[in-house]
């Protein structure tokens, strides 16, 4: 699989952006998936030139009921949701629906989560090593984890009910109408 540098990609993301070429004459040009340059001119409509970096790790599982609660909420497209949120691969989210379904999402305890922080931020000096976690920092983590996912899920069924009483208004106008 090829890779590309930050440098490239904010190479194409402008030529696209200021006109040279859509997605198709763009990837013919450079000879790549046009899926990819949108993906990369996504990103960077989002997250500025932060969003062209790729990041590898695993996602929490309250970070992914966020994303699958506002793909349900606000019928965004999985490439969308994925430029939004900084996810490499849009089939990701998909993966994480059917996974929701089955009742297997989740994440294993031995894998650390991805840093969902701010990328322009400078990390701490490694200098230092970092100090263990006691067991009350991790379990208000997991506190906020449960939260979060409760306030996903609560926002869901909210979005569920008006998506509902519209439905109502309409059937209503079209039958008086």
């Amino acid at each position: 699989m090829r890779t590309f540098d930050v440098r490239f990609k904010k190479k194409v993301v402008r030529e696209y952006l200021s006109g040279k070429g859509g997605y198709k004459i763009l990837a013919a040009r450079y000879d790549i998936a046009d899926s990819l340059i949108r993906r990369w001119v996504g990103a960077y409509q989002h997250h500025g030139s932060a969003g062209l970096v790729r990041q590898r790790g695993r996602y929490t599982y309250g970070f992914k009921l966020e994303v699958l609660h506002r793909l349900a909420a606000e019928s965004l497209s999985c490439r969308e949701l994925a430029a939004i949120y900084t996810i490499g691969n849009p089939h990701r989210i998909t993966m994480w629906q059917q996974q929701d379904e089955r009742g297997e999402l989740c994440l294993p305890q031995h894998i650390p989560p991805l840093d969902h922080s701010v990328p322009n931020k400078k990390k701490a000096s490694s200098r230092s090593p970092e100090p263990e976690r006691s067991s009350q920092a991790d379990g208000l983590l997991q506190e906020n984890q449960r939260l979060r996912a409760q306030v996903a899920y609560l926002k869901k069924v909210s979005a569920l009910v008006l998506a509902k009483k519209l439905a109502q208004r309409k059937e209503r106008k079209q039958c008086q109408g």
